[in-house]
């Protein structure tokens, strides 16, 4: 799968998610592929996408992962943090049980990622990568700058 694949796959499965109003395909000069998330609070998040071909090692099929229980997204202040939103979007993608997706994980679920964002195993042994690049709360612009993200929005 290619990252517009991917793109298309993940557009599909977002756009169904509780807590998520829209999920779009969204690219920049430098990314040919990304999605823009809009969650119910009006707070949005872009993230990238790549992605890499099966090598010898994980090309062996893999059986499909359970999907978690549906994180919480928001928090007391009903606000997102890149971890949270690592969480629940890894759970809203295994919960659609797509054939093309084997596994998902957050960056952040082993050690502090120092740029946030999901993984994805994929059928075939390929990996997709969604580094998140902007985040910006209900009416504000993201910072100009990638990776500078808001530590809950």
């Amino acid at each position: 799968m290619g990252p517009e694949d991917v793109q298309e796959l993940c557009t599909e499965i977002l756009a169904k998610g509780p807590d998520i109003t829209a999920a779009d395909p969204w690219t920049d000069a430098s990314r040919p592929a990304g999605l823009l998330i809009t969650f119910r609070s009006g707070a949005r998040l872009w993230a990238g996408i790549t992605t890499a071909g099966a090598t010898g090692a994980d090309a062996a099929p893999g059986q499909a992962a359970a999907a978690p229980p549906l994180p919480a997204l928001f928090d007391g202040a009903g606000k997102i943090t890149p971890a949270r939103a690592e969480q629940y979007l890894t759970a809203v993608l295994l919960a659609a049980h797509a054939p093309q997706i084997i596994s998902a994980y957050g960056y952040s679920a082993t050690s502090p990622a120092r740029h946030p964002g999901v993984g994805l195993y994929l059928a075939g042994g390929a990996r997709a990568f969604l580094p998140f690049i902007y985040t910006a709360a209900h009416g504000k612009k993201p910072h100009p700058r990638p990776f500078n993200l808001d530590a809950a929005f």
